[in-house]
């Protein structure tokens, strides 16, 4: 995964600017996040420290970013530089990382269906729930797993497309295809099927994992209309996910 990310790191940060990303992605995930004011937050997957930076000027206590791709943990770095809230950031694997310490929260937006087998996926479980405190929270955007391979279409006019491996089975890849900046950038996520994270979850111990819908922000239906947000709405690709120990 790190190849992918790393080639593709300018291209990928310039999406996030995207009415989908703004509306909908971060919309979501704050909103399940809720007040982060004086908590230690641990985000995964972090990129160029995007969310990071948002989770510390929120009022986080603490915030540390972990990415795979060294490109784009230069570019979070880079951003800490130019302005500096005091996160620490890692190039690192999830399923490989060292001790972090214990955190109140933490934040993956997409991270889980990039573990190419089901082994890494419990890896990865595991170490998420490694840095959590015993009432600490687990919060994700992940694939939509209840979403059949023939719904992977429509999603045109949202500026990126997806296809799957077929037959879908556990660790079956997912390629997406994102138009940036007037370019078209690939990447590969996998299928997993709800039972398998539940499971995997379970055997990190996680008491509890639930998956909520994308939600809508006012201001996105104000700038888009709501006719523009249907189609993603009744079939999403992604969902959100909320885990607890």
């Amino acid at each position: 995964m790190s190849a992918q990310y790393d080639d593709i790191a300018e291209d990928y940060r310039a999406t996030k600017t995207s009415p989908l990303r703004r509306h909908i992605e971060a919309h979501t995930l704050f909103t399940l996040i809720g007040d982060v004011s004086g908590l230690r937050v641990l985000d995964l997957a972090c990129g160029d420290g995007f969310y990071t930076r948002q989770l510390k000027d929120r009022g986080a206590a603490a915030a540390t970013g972990v990415d795979i791709s060294a490109a784009m943990i230069a570019l979070a770095e880079q951003e800490e530089r130019k302005a500096s809230r005091g996160i620490e950031y890692l190039c690192s694997a999830v399923e490989d990382m060292p001790d972090l310490g214990t955190y109140d929260l933490v934040v993956a937006a997409y991270l889980l269906h990039y573990a190419s087998s089901r082994s890494v996926l419990e890896r990865m479980c595991r170490r998420i729930a490694a840095h959590l405190r015993p009432d600490g929270r687990f919060v994700a955007i992940n694939e939509n797993p209840r979403q059949s391979a023939e719904q992977y279409a429509g999603y045109a006019q949202y500026g990126f497309n997806k296809r799957a491996a077929l037959p879908r089975v556990d660790a079956a890849p997912i390629t997406y295809s994102l138009v940036a900046q007037r370019r078209i950038i690939s990447f590969e996520a996998y299928y997993y099927s709800e039972q398998t994270y539940a499971e995997c979850l379970a055997v990190a111990g996680f008491a509890q994992a639930e998956w909520h819908p994308m939600r809508v922000a006012d201001a996105g239906r104000a700038e888009m209309g709501d006719a523009y947000w249907d189609e993603y709405l009744e079939n999403p690709p992604v969902l959100a996910l909320e885990c607890r120990l």
